[in-house]
C-alpha cells in the first residue's frame, strides 16, 4: 500500500465533531507530528447551523462566540420566568466561523491533508483501522468518524425516537424590537398540534434576531408549516408585520432525541464522534459543549499513550433522568409542558442549566425533581423499568 495513504489518525467528517477533534489535536504539542487526514465530502464553511451552549467559563475559541446573554427568559402555559443568570452565559457560536477559522488552521499545518471525498466505508485490516471512500482506501492508527451510522445500529435498544427539528429565520427589523442582553430559552406558548412545540429568540442587537421555530415529535413538518408558524410567531409576539423585517438567511436542522445507547466503537479502532458517538444529549438535543468535552478526552488520552475511553458520555442516573423525560414527551406532551413550566417556576435558571449539563450533586437532582409533577416520572420508570433496570 502505498505509504501516502496511511495515516496515525484519520478524522472523518468535518462537523462540530472532526472540526473540534482535529482542533484539540492540533493544539497538543505531543501530537504536532503526527500525519492527519480529515475527509468530508465537502471541506468549506457553510453558514447554516448556529450552535448554542452555556457554560462558566473562558474557551480557546471564546474570539469564536458570535454573542453572549447574561439572561433568558422562559415562557409556558401563560407565566413568563425571566432571570439573570449568575454562574453561567448563554453563547453562540455561527458554523460558518468555526469552520473557517478551524479549516485554516488545518491547511496551514504540515501534517495535515484534507480530502473531499465520499465516505463509504470503516473497517480494520492487518492491524490498522480502514476507510474506504470515492477516493479510494485510507489506513490510520486511529480514525474518529461522524460521518456513518455504526453496524447494527437499527438493532440496537430502543423504546423511544423522537426527531427535534427547527427551522430558524435571521432577520433584521426596521425598529429597534430586541434586547441583546436577554434570550428566549423556550417559547412554549404556541400552537400544539404537531407536538411539544416551542420558539426560541436569540437577539443580537437592537434590529437583528434569531427566531426559531422547534418541535419535539416522530414526523417532520411541511416547510410550509415553519413557515406559518414563524410568521405567527414573529407577527403575534414580537409584534411585527411582513413589511416590518426582513429575512436575511435561513437555517433548518433535524437532531435525532432517542434512548438508543451509541457505541463508542465502530469496529477495532474506529471511533465514533458527534452525534454518531452518542454526544447528543437525548432529552434536550444539546451537543456543542459535550463535543467539547469528548474531543479533549481523545486527546488526552492519545498524548498519554492510552486508548480513548469507551465509557458512556452520560452517567447512569442522568440517562435514567433522560428517558424519563423523553417517555413523556413522546407520550405525554400536554404534561411535559407543564414539567418545564413547574422547573422554571421553582428553581434557579442556574441550577436547572447545571443539572442540564449533568454537573449537579444527586440530593441537587432530588430537590429539582421533585419541584415537578411526580406522577409522570413514576409512570415512566413503570413504562421503561425493563430499561432503567437493566443499565439503561
Amino acid at each position: 500500500m502505498n505509504s501516502s495513504r496511511h495515516f496515525d489518525f484519520i478524522i472523518a467528517g468535518a462537523g462540530a465533531a472532526g472540526l473540534s477533534l482535529i482542533w484539540n489535536f492540533l493544539s497538543a504539542d505531543e501530537l504536532k507530528e503526527k500525519s492527519i487526514l480529515l475527509a468530508d465530502r465537502v471541506l468549506k464553511p457553510v453558514r447554516d447551523k448556529t450552535w448554542c451552549f452555556w457554560d462558566d467559563k473562558q474557551h480557546k475559541f471564546g474570539d469564536l462566540i458570535f454573542h453572549s446573554w447574561e439572561s433568558l427568559e422562559v415562557r409556558a402555559l401563560g407565566a413568563i420566568f425571566s432571570e439573570k443568570l449568575n454562574d453561567y452565559r448563554y453563547h453562540c457560536v455561527k458554523s460558518d466561523d468555526y469552520a473557517e477559522k478551524i479549516l485554516e488552521i488545518a491547511r496551514k499545518s504540515p501534517n495535515v491533508t484534507l480530502l473531499e471525498t465520499d465516505i463509504q466505508e470503516f473497517g480494520y485490516e492487518d492491524g490498522r483501522a480502514v476507510m474506504r471512500s470515492s477516493e479510494g482506501l485510507f489506513t490510520a492508527g486511529h480514525i474518529f468518524q461522524s460521518a456513518l451510522r455504526p453496524p447494527g445500529f437499527q438493532k440496537l435498544k430502543l423504546d423511544v425516537s423522537l426527531l427535534q427539528h427547527f427551522t430558524g429565520w435571521h432577520i433584521h427589523t426596521n425598529e429597534p424590537v430586541f434586547d441583546p442582553a436577554k434570550a428566549t430559552f423556550m417559547d412554549f406558548d404556541v400552537p400544539q398540534g404537531n407536538g411539544v412545540t416551542f420558539v426560541y429568540v436569540l437577539p443580537f442587537n437592537r434590529h437583528e434576531a434569531l427566531v426559531e421555530y422547534t418541535l419535539f415529535s416522530e414526523e417532520l413538518i411541511t416547510d410550509e408549516e415553519y413557515e406559518i408558524g414563524l410568521k405567527n410567531y414573529i407577527d403575534e409576539r414580537l409584534g411585527l408585520s411582513s413589511g416590518q423585517y426582513a429575512i436575511t438567511y435561513t437555517e433548518k436542522g433535524v437532531i435525532p432525541m432517542e434512548d438508543r445507547r451509541y457505541p463508542a466503537q465502530y469496529c477495532r479502532r474506529v471511533w465514533n464522534v458527534g452525534t454518531m458517538g452518542g454526544l447528543t444529549k437525548p432529552s434536550t438535543g444539546y451537543t456543542f459543549t459535550r463535543i467539547q468535552q469528548h474531543s479533549a478526552e481523545i486527546t488526552r488520552a492519545l498524548v498519554q499513550g492510552a486508548q480513548p475511553s469507551s465509557r458512556a458520555m452520560s452517567p447512569y442516573r442522568f440517562r435514567v433522568y433522560d428517558m424519563m423525560l423523553l417517555y413523556n414527551l413522546h407520550r405525554h406532551p400536554d404534561t411535559s409542558i407543564r414539567i418545564f413550566h413547574d422547573l422554571f417556576l421553582k428553581n434557579r435558571f442556574d441550577r436547572i442549566l447545571q443539572f442540564l449539563e449533568e454537573k449537579t450533586r444527586f440530593h441537587q437532582e432530588l430537590k429539582i425533581m421533585s419541584s415537578v409533577p411526580w406522577l409522570p416520572f413514576f409512570r415512566a420508570i413503570y413504562k421503561m423499568k425493563h430499561r432503567i433496570f437493566t443499565g439503561a
